[in-house]
């Protein structure tokens, strides 16, 4: 059994991944993190924790009491993602540039503090909404980015100027690498490729030359060995690593510990073998961490008492976010900042993931 903690705004990877390959993978029981705050106690069995950036202060205590109440229960028990050691956008960037493996720089924009070095983009601490800026080159434009921000009603905290590590291939395109760590194993995912030097999904012509490589870089897995040592720093041992690749060196962006795995039902097209090659490596990585328990044994935990009061616990269905998030479209339009026909207008803008 595994057991996966989610938060409940962000629950649709893992109920994809699940719809998508359950006849393939051992037994993997979903909890938000809410439904365990609210009984104050969970299913036992390997646990994955995911979906930091959701939670506060005093959700990572009541996460991590989870992870300390299991480990108690079972000192052998598999805890992937540990609350205490996994490591989010900022840390993590900071950790693999100060051992020397990452050239990423990353700063905080509320310290005050400036990049070393340019260019850099501004984008939000959390999340995957990507940069809010285009690449930035100098002191000037630093400050007049920073004063954009700030009129345009965005505060500066949790916002961070991130250094910009990356080469166009020899046909002029920018890559994003994505691979899966599961345990220990590392499965290559896809190579996205894009004119723009900001890769979020795939924008060039597929050839018969690139899927070749995407396919070689499936089954070969080149980079394996330091996406599992720079994982390791950063205490994360499940999620999607995205990086690029400098003078054939991984630069890692960012390690998301609650991914979108591929469409593994669909059949037919140029990427029919390669999902099938990741389809049995996922479910082999995930029978290598799946214990015996049956799901049917819970475990109790205690939240620190000082932090009880504050621990979110709240449902929040479908139907209520839908609404909300048609209630806060109303009011955007409302205020003038978003007008109909607005791509941002469509569904979805006012939520998160």
């Amino acid at each position: 059994m595994i057991v996966l903690f989610v938060h409940e705004m962000n629950r649709n990877p893992a109920r994809k991944l699940l719809a998508e390959a359950r006849a393939s993978l051992p037994p993997i029981r979903l909890v938000t993190y809410q439904q365990a705050f609210r009984r104050l106690s969970f299913p036992a069995g390997t646990l994955i924790f995911t979906d930091f950036e959701f939670l506060d202060g005093f959700g990572m205590m009541a996460a991590a009491a989870i992870a300390e109440a299991a480990l108690r229960d079972n000192p052998q028990a598999l805890i992937l993602n540990h609350p205490c050691h996994a490591a989010e956008r900022y840390p993590l960037l900071r950790r693999l540039h100060r051992v020397g493996l990452n050239p990423v720089e990353i700063t905080r924009l509320d310290g005050g503090d400036r990049p070393a070095r340019y260019p850099v983009f501004l984008r939000l601490e959390d999340g995957c909404l990507g940069s809010e800026t285009g690449l930035i080159t100098s002191d000037e434009a630093f400050d007049a980015a920073i004063a954009d921000l700030r009129g345009s009603g965005r505060p500066l905290k949790r916002r961070v100027a991130v250094s910009f590590e990356s080469e166009p291939d020899r046909e002029g395109f920018f890559r994003k690498y994505g691979a899966f760590r599961i345990g220990d194993q590392i499965i290559p995912q896809h190579i996205l490729r894009s004119a723009d030097w900001v890769v979020k999904s795939a924008k060039s012509e597929l050839s018969e030359a690139f899927n070749a490589e995407e396919f070689a870089y499936v089954r070969d897995n080149p980079h394996a060995e330091a996406l599992m040592q720079m994982s390791d720093i950063g205490g994360l041992q499940f999620g999607r690593i995205d990086y690029g690749t400098v003078s054939g060196h991984p630069v890692i962006f960012e390690m998301n510990p609650n991914p979108t795995f591929p469409r593994f039902s669909k059949r037919g097209g140029d990427r029919q073998e390669r999902r099938a090659i990741i389809l049995q490596a996922v479910a082999a990585a995930f029978a290598a961490i799946s214990s015996a328990e049956n799901g049917h044994r819970r475990i109790g935990f205690a939240p620190p008492l000082d932090a009880r009061r504050y621990i979110q616990t709240s449902r929040w269905g479908a139907v209520s976010r839908l609404i909300w998030s048609w209630r806060a479209q109303l009011a955007e339009r409302r205020a003038g900042g978003v007008k109909r026909g607005d791509p941002r207008a469509g569904s979805g803008y006012d939520t998160v993931r």
